[in-house]
C-alpha cells in the first residue's frame, strides 16, 4: 500500500507577549514530513516566532514549550521560523516511525500586539 499525503492545519491567535501551543488530532499511523509552512502577516516583523514539534502527548500548556522535539532543532542554528509580511515553506523530511502522535506548533509573540498563528505541515501517512 502507497503513503499518502495529507495537510494538517494549525490556525490561532497568540496574544502579545504570550505563548501559545497548536495541537493535531491524534495521527494513528507511521508519517513522514514532507513540507512546513507558516505565513506571517505584514505588520508581524518578525516578533512571532513558530517551532513545529512531534510529540507523544497531545498537552498543550499555557506556559513554556510543549512536550516533544522540535522538528527543526537537528541542523538549525535556530528551531524556529519568523517572518513579516510573507510565507515560508521548507521542504522538510523527518520520518516517525511510531503510530499515535501528535504535531504541534509552539508560538511566541515578544510583540505588544496580538498575532494569528497560520501553519501547516504536510505528511505522508504510512501504512503501519
Amino acid at each position: 500500500m502507497a503513503s499518502r499525503r495529507i495537510t494538517v492545519t494549525f490556525l490561532g491567535t497568540c496574544l502579545a507577549r504570550g505563548v501559545l501551543t497548536l495541537v493535531s488530532r491524534r495521527i494513528g499511523s507511521p508519517f513522514r514530513t514532507a513540507a512546513i509552512t507558516a505565513t506571517f502577516p505584514v505588520g508581524t516583523l518578525n516578533l512571532l516566532a513558530l517551532t513545529p514539534y512531534i510529540s507523544e502527548d497531545e498537552t498543550a500548556p499555557a506556559v513554556g514549550p510543549p512536550s516533544g522535539l522540535s522538528l527543526l532543532q537537528q541542523h538549525g542554528q535556530v528551531d524556529y521560523l519568523v517572518g513579516d509580511g510573507e510565507q515560508i515553506t521548507l521542504d522538510h523530511q523527518v520520518d516517525v516511525p511510531e503510530s499515535g502522535t501528535w504535531l504541534k506548533v509552539y508560538a511566541v509573540n515578544t510583540d505588544f500586539y496580538d498575532h494569528q498563528v497560520n501553519a501547516q505541515i504536510e505528511i505522508d501517512l504510512r501504512p503501519e
